[in-house]
């Protein structure tokens, strides 16, 4: 069993943190907690939640209301506006080719025995950045994966080893675009224990993450 991060909220402030009115004042040095690599520097008028720059212009192109508190964005105080070919280059979303080091990591895991249940939740739920832990692969195995898809996953293995297919491929086919009540549990119990920021944001995240994997 992981052990919980002490920082993490309990089930009651993950629940009533959007209608806290201190959310207002997210301070500008915390990371933005869509993407998690830029620092928060795009505030939301009138309601004064903030994102990093690239989610600011994401947001300014088309949704109009604040992810944190579902209102309607007036205006983006601090935007530098990204033209469409900056846009694409800086997003956090994109799926890079991963390097010679750690395609060789990837393979020697799955060589010293990978299990099943690591591999779905690498391929099927989770972003790239992210681990499983010993919670989520007990869940998947009691509840999620079955013996078809231990056998599919069997060939998928010998497949990476062998250069026939490559990680990139496997991920975009395999990241599932809609999941089952039960897979939905599963990830929201791993965000409540391992993510620092809130569970509705990362579901947020992972919208964004699919419109990258499936175009």
């Amino acid at each position: 069993m992981s052990k919980e991060n002490p920082k993490d909220m309990s089930k009651d402030d993950s629940k009533n943190i959007l209608d806290d009115e201190n959310t207002k004042k997210i301070p500008d040095d915390l990371l933005c907690l869509f993407c998690e690599v830029e620092t928060n520097s795009v505030s939301f008028s009138p309601c004064g939640h903030k994102t990093g720059n690239y989610c600011g212009n994401r947001l300014s192109r088309g949704e109009f209301k604040c992810p944190f508190c579902d209102g309607k964005i007036e205006y983006y105080e601090n935007l530098d506006y990204l033209e469409d070919h900056d846009f694409e280059k800086q997003s956090p979303y994109r799926l890079r080719v991963l390097s010679e080091n750690e395609i060789n990591n990837l393979k020697s895991r799955i060589k010293k025995g990978m299990s099943d249940e690591e591999f779905m939740a690498r391929f099927w739920y989770l972003r790239r950045c992210q681990e499983p832990d010993e919670q989520m692969l007990w869940r998947i195995y009691y509840r999620i994966i079955t013996s078809d898809h231990r056998k599919y996953i069997a060939k998928l293995k010998k497949k990476l080893l062998s250069g026939k297919i490559s990680e990139m491929t496997v991920y975009k086919k395999h990241f599932k675009e809609i999941i089952k009540d039960e897979e939905i549990e599963c990830m929201y119990e791993y965000y409540y224990r391992t993510q620092q920021h809130y569970i509705n944001y990362e579901l947020e995240i992972r919208k964004n993450y699919l419109e990258i994997i499936h175009t």
